[in-house]
């Protein structure tokens, strides 16, 4: 170690400081490795010098390897040295002895005689020199000139420390607290550092002033330490003035006192303190007890970090982390914490860990970033082991492993650290690793906040208020909302002062609602301060010189999106004293700009309908009411859900159902059914379509139920159950008169149950008298082919003309069939006349040509329809598809099937005895397809119609 080396190596408390372990200085330091000089003629005394034993520190030779009184000449060789005090040494001296033995022991000077140097440094011990007591205790515990001894060492520290040698006593100190040689002493390092402070060792009032700080080895006393750090504070140590300056800014066993803090430690920093060099590097950034000056405070800790202060590395890795007195650098801030990491410092690792995995400064390297966290929780910092938890359980770096994140969650815990215990509490909540225990998850929540989390506080009132894990108790829940409010929690004082001010859940107290929801308002939440000038406004009040408009209009100002729908709200309902459409339509308008939901959310309705003093306009309704839906506004999700609103396409209308209907919305759900029946914005898919009409029909809704029970009746979807059919269907009954009628033709024909066609009949009556036209076709029908007792051909004529008029297709059918039959053709309506093949060989059926794509969905879904009513039987329906077929409306065009249809139609009339007009016009009608068809079609209809004649059953 060189000279310099010595300077900066005694009395230093750096590392104690920090490391919690005492550091003294060597009695002298060890002579450095130097190169070999010529060696002396002799190491020996000159014979015949008479010796008389004296100390005397004051020579040449003393004052040389004195740090205080260096006086040796820069041109010295350390053989001139070493010669030097030979020569003291052989006039007597014993300090020049015991200097000339240690240069002898290391070989100072020239050849190195380890046994020849103890022999002179016992010699001079025996004849009464501390200073060699204290050399040889230095070389049997340094162990590099002679074997390691610590028992060796102890004896000779013990004999000089009781002979008032106050270095020797610190040097026992130190071993005692280190374990040198014995178990870890605290309480005798304590003693040993007392008693060379009682022999003038600042050093040693230094290392007693950190034991009693710390409670090392003494109880902890901060105003005893205080009285140490004085004592060797003003005896020059420099760790005493750290440690004093230190004090004194935290006012720990002395009156608080920045200001003369700030002096003792620029006093050790003088001295070469690093640490006190890093703490003014702190004072100036905050400014305490000096003027708050972030670049001079940097400029100090940046002195500090390049002098080698791991403390200050990490501090400088800070600054440049944050922009703080320096220009923000990732890069910089990587490569100080990477420093202080290597060091050993916990919290530089963790930070350097946060850079790694969030890429500041660098790529991004989870691996690492998991690496330096780890490094710093086997350190035992807490926050660090709760953070390894979170890389584990997030599986950051590695694979998810939750059982190994709920170690290091528990180690945090077991130190104290809050959010520790609240991750814990989330695991018993959800059974991660461990049985779900909901009472085990709110005590842990509870004891997070305890422990001062404001998060812990927040969840612990969240589970008291539902009575999760906890009997509910509202009262415990709100002393925990306002604990992490009054500690800073802005979400807490905003959801109190709500509470507070509404009093629903909680007894209404105006002051406490307004109080927090100021605190949140200060604290910058612009919802509370939305909240605050709202209430104040609807109650007519003023706060602070402000009325609720003025709050209002203040968050406007700085752009907060809420403000100006509450702003709007209030001229739209005349909260403000009036009503003033204008300024209402203006705030919304703003606030839609700047992303508002509730203001998004006005205009698509306003726009969407139209009010008094805003025309309705589709396109500006379809901007913002998928601005509102975006932003999860359910009125705007079904604005765009619903078909008459025309202001979306079907591809968007269905996104927006299927939306609203994933959120268990049966009204949405059967409209989503419709959309999967008809193709609408989405490829047609029966089977989608019985899926969303069965869960909205288990949710009660009717028209749902009667669409399931419709498609399990005819097979719509890929599956006949008409008994499932019947009981969806007479659950629908009561609301939906479609239903009713089928639940009438389940019983006139015994579909799901026994035939009963007097209770059909009465169905049936029931789904006419509720509106449904359908019924009176179909109950026609049943007078005409039903049983022979209940058949009235008058009555049920007069049925079909009630069901034509109303647009029934299968009483249109009837009466063109009747009217053909009866030679009154020329007497029926368009709309009866398009069910008959003209007359006229070069005519063709009707179709209809002028579809809107809407209408050509619709059509196709009548086709399909009619086609599976054709197959359960019914003769009027298989007509209908028949000459849906020859024309190709709703369904492909091919005339030999649609021909095979109206043949199995005809013996389906024949079969049932019912009405013989209808068979006889249908003769009619196949005399003048034979005009149009070709041979080849004739026969393919001949085939087709015989295999629909054994496969479909009559209706009886």
């Amino acid at each position: 170690m060189t000279r310099e080396g010595a300077r900066r190596h005694v009395g230093t408390l750096l590392g104690a400081a920090f490391a919690g372990l005492p550091v003294v200085a060597m009695a002298l330091p060890a002579p450095p490795h130097a190169t070999p000089v010529a060696r002396l003629s002799s190491t020996q005394l000159p014979a015949g010098v008479p010796l008389v034993a004296i100390e005397d520190r004051t020579t040449p030779c003393a004052l040389a390897f004195d740090y205080r009184f260096w006086s040796a000449s820069p041109l010295d060789k350390s053989q001139d040295e070493l010669t030097r005090c030979r020569d003291e040494a052989a006039r007597g001296n014993l300090t020049a002895r015991a200097l000339y033995g240690q240069m002898m022991t290391y070989g100072y000077g020239g050849q190195r005689d380890t046994q020849r140097g103890v022999a002179i440094l016992e010699s001079a011990a025996l004849e009464g020199s501390l200073l060699a007591h204290r050399i040889l205790g230095n070389v049997y515990r340094d162990g590099t000139a002679v074997p390691q001894d610590y028992t060796a060492a102890r004896k000779w520290f013990e004999s000089a420390a009781a002979q008032g040698d106050a270095v020797s006593a610190d040097v026992l100190g130190a071993m005692s607290a280190n374990g040198e040689g014995q178990p870890v002493d605290n309480t005798a390092a304590y003693r040993y550092f007392v008693q060379a402070a009682d022999a003038g060792s600042a050093n040693g009032a230094a290392n007693a002033a950190q034991f009693a700080a710390f409670g090392r080895g003494v109880p902890r006393d901060p105003a005893v330490a205080a009285a140490w750090m004085i004592r060797g504070a003003t005896g020059g140590d420099a760790g005493a003035q750290f440690l004093l300056g230190f004090a004194l800014l935290r006012g720990e066993g002395v009156p608080s006192d920045p200001a003369n803090g700030i002096g003792w430690l620029r006093a050790a920093m003088r001295q070469g303190n690093l640490a006190a060099g890093a703490v003014l590097g702190d004072a100036y950034l905050e400014g305490v007890g000096a003027p708050r000056d972030a670049h001079r405070g940097f400029a100090l800790m940046l002195r500090a970090a390049t002098r080698g202060s791991v403390y200050a590395q990490r501090r400088v890795g800070d600054f440049y982390a944050t922009g703080t007195g320096v220009a923000k650098n990732d890069v910089e801030a990587r490569d100080w914490y990477r420093k202080a990491s290597l060091e050993g410092d916990a919290a530089a690792r963790a930070a350097l860990s946060g850079l790694y995995r969030t890429g500041r400064g660098g790529p991004v390297d989870l691996e690492a970033a998991l690496g330096w966290m780890r490094g710093a929780a086997d350190a035992g910092s807490a926050s660090a082991q709760n953070d390894l938890g979170v890389m584990y359980r997030e599986g950051w770096g590695t694979h998810k492993n939750p059982a190994e994140a709920h170690k290091w969650f528990a180690k945090a815990q077991a130190q104290g650290l809050a959010v520790a215990s609240l991750n814990l509490a989330v695991y018993a909540l959800h059974g991660e690793g461990e049985p779900v225990d909901p009472v085990k998850a709110f005590r842990l929540a509870r004891q997070g906040a305890e422990r001062g989390s404001t998060a812990a506080a927040v969840t612990a009132a969240a589970w008291a208020w539902q009575g999760q894990g906890t009997p509910v108790d509202k009262d415990q829940a709100m002393r925990w909302y306002r604990f992490a409010a009054d500690h800073g929690h802005v979400e807490a004082a905003r959801w109190i002062g709500n509470q507070y001010l509404a009093g629903t859940e909680v007894p209404r107290d105006e002051s406490l609602g307004l109080h927090y929801l100021t605190l949140a308002t200060d604290a910058g939440d612009s919802a509370s301060s939305v909240s605050l000038g709202a209430y104040l406004t609807e109650h007519h009040q003023s706060l602070a010189g402000k009325t609720g408009v003025e709050w209002l209009e203040a968050a406007a100002t700085r752009r907060v999106p809420a403000a100006y729908g509450v702003l709007g709200y209030t001229y739209a309902g005349g909260i403000a004293g009036k009503h003033d459409a204008g300024a209402a339509l203006n705030w919304f308008s703003q606030g839609a700009q700047l992303g508002d939901p509730a203001s998004q959310a006005w205009l698509c309705s306003t726009y969407t309908f139209g009010s008094p003093s805003v025309q309705r306009r589709p396109d500006y309704a379809a901007r913002w009411c998928q601005a509102a839906a975006r932003s999860g506004n359910a009125m705007a999700m079904k604005a765009l859900a619903d078909k008459g609103n025309g202001i979306a396409s079907d591809t968007d209308r269905v996104y927006w159902q299927w939306t609203v209907a994933n959120q268990g919305d049966a009204k949405y759900q059967s409209m989503l059914g419709d959309s999967y029946d008809l193709g609408e914005g989405v490829t047609p898919d029966l089977s989608a379509a019985t899926y969303w009409f069965r869960r909205a029909a288990e949710q009660g809704n009717a028209s749902a139920q009667t669409s399931l029970a419709w498609h399990l009746f005819t097979g719509l979807g890929g599956r006949v159950d008409e008994h499932e059919a019947l009981t969806w269907a007479s659950k629908a009954a009561p609301a939906d008169a479609e239903a009713k009628r089928m639940v009438g033709v389940a019983y006139a024909y015994g579909r799901g149950v026994g035939r009963d066609p007097d209770a059909g009949r009465v169905w049936l009556g029931k789904a006419l008298a509720a509106g449904d036209d359908w019924a009176a076709s179909d109950l026609a029908t049943l007078y005409e082919i039903g049983p022979r007792a209940m058949r009235n051909p008058a009555q049920a004529m007069q049925l079909h003309q009630q069901g034509a008029r109303g647009g029934a297709e299968q009483s249109q059918i009837a009466l063109a069939l009747h009217a053909l039959a009866t030679g009154a053709e020329s007497e029926l309506t368009s709309n009866q006349r398009r069910w008959l093949v003209p007359a006229d060989a070069a005519s063709n059926p009707w179709r209809n040509d002028s579809l809107t794509p809407a209408d050509e969905l619709r059509q196709r879904w009548d086709g399909l329809s009619c086609l599976n009513e054709a197959l359960l039987g019914n003769p009027l329906m298989q007509y209908d598809i028949g000459m849906r077929f020859l024309a190709g409306n709703g369904v492909p065009r091919d005339r030999s099937l649609g021909a095979a249809w109206i043949a199995r139609a005809r013996a389906g009339f024949e079969a049932n005895g019912g009405i013989p007009a209808y068979a006889a016009a249908i003769r009619i009608i196949e005399s003048r397809l034979a005009e149009r068809l070709s041979d080849d079609e004739k026969q393919r209809a001949r085939e087709i119609a015989a295999n629909l004649s054994a496969t479909v059953t009559e209706l009886r």
